[in-house]
């Protein structure tokens, strides 16, 4: 499904220690930009809308505003990505609207889980008080039709507690249970190895610990889950994505490896799976080559 990503704020009520978009915090896009790309991708092909940030639920009028819009353009697939920050209380009036909307469209909200306790969780974030907000708002969303996803950033706080965050999760019913490699600009205690991080979330699955149905990963490429590569999130990704920029400029048709987010070997280009594979975050290039990976034949 073609797919539009829009960032309705770049505010967030925490401050995550691995954030790659903190710098444009002080960012507030228009709510005529963001109404006008909504229009405009619908009119080149898109039927999915993700409403990102920062914490969208922050703009909770920018939220009904633009799912309102998509609705009456045609739109069919919604995806909030939250830490939720708007939907901690059961008396929010976003809850209620997401509530009625869900049951006349697909909706999934995406929550942001980085620990399975407040200790952890509350440290990525930088937030006291995030965990418990966090599980208030997973608990009201599961009381209604919308599909429940959840990511997880592995770091070196939660690598060895992801089962104890599946766990967490699984009571929910989510439809996705993701984990994420962390994406960063500079070095962090917080960073984990690709090969270690892939290494335990494979270990989930052989256990049988989550279901393979619903466990993706992002950031991890086909050769590290060879046997498991159903569970590679970038393979459900849309075929092809556009996005509304800090600037308020419509990108169309946008890769993260063209950009130069990601990167990939020379040698991948042997491997069986390389053209959906969109490599790895370009700084994990090196370890990459020094792991010797070799491609799938």
């Amino acid at each position: 499904m073609h797919c539009l990503n829009v960032k309705l704020t770049y505010k967030c009520s925490n401050q995550c220690r691995f954030c790659f978009s903190s710098y444009l915090h002080s960012v507030q896009p228009s709510k005529d930009s963001i109404l006008s790309a909504v229009e405009e991708g619908y009119s080149k092909g898109c039927r999915e809308l993700v409403l990102s940030g920062g914490e969208p639920t922050l703009v909770p009028d920018l939220v009904v505003a633009a799912m309102e819009t998509a609705e009456r353009l045609g739109y069919i697939k919604y995806i909030i990505q939250t830490n939720g920050f708007g939907l901690a209380s059961n008396e929010t009036q976003l809850l209620g609207f997401l509530a009625s909307f869900s049951k006349r469209y697909e909706v999934c909200v995406s929550f942001s889980i980085h620990g399975h306790t407040a200790e952890i969780h509350d440290a990525m974030c930088s937030n006291s008080g995030a965990f418990e907000s966090l599980l208030n708002a997973v608990r009201n969303i599961s009381k209604t039709d919308c599909r429940i996803y959840t990511n997880t950033v592995v770091s070196s706080l939660n690598m060895s507690h992801l089962r104890e965050i599946a766990e967490l999760v699984l009571p929910f019913n989510p439809t996705i249970l993701q984990f994420a490699m962390m994406h960063l600009k500079s070095p962090s205690p917080l960073a984990t190895g690709l090969v270690e991080t892939a290494q335990a979330i494979r270990r989930l699955v052989q256990g049988r610990l989550i279901p393979e149905s619903i466990l993706r990963t992002e950031g991890i490429p086909f050769c590290l889950m060879h046997g498991f590569e159903h569970c590679v999130g970038e393979s459900y990704w849309p075929n092809q994505l556009d996005l509304l920029t800090c600037n308020d400029k419509y990108l169309e048709d946008f890769s993260q490896l063209d950009s130069g987010m990601r990167w990939k070997a020379p040698n991948c280009r042997r491997c069986i799976m390389n053209c959906i594979c969109p490599g790895i975050w370009e700084e994990h290039a090196r370890e990459f080559r020094d792991a010797n990976i070799h491609p799938i034949a």
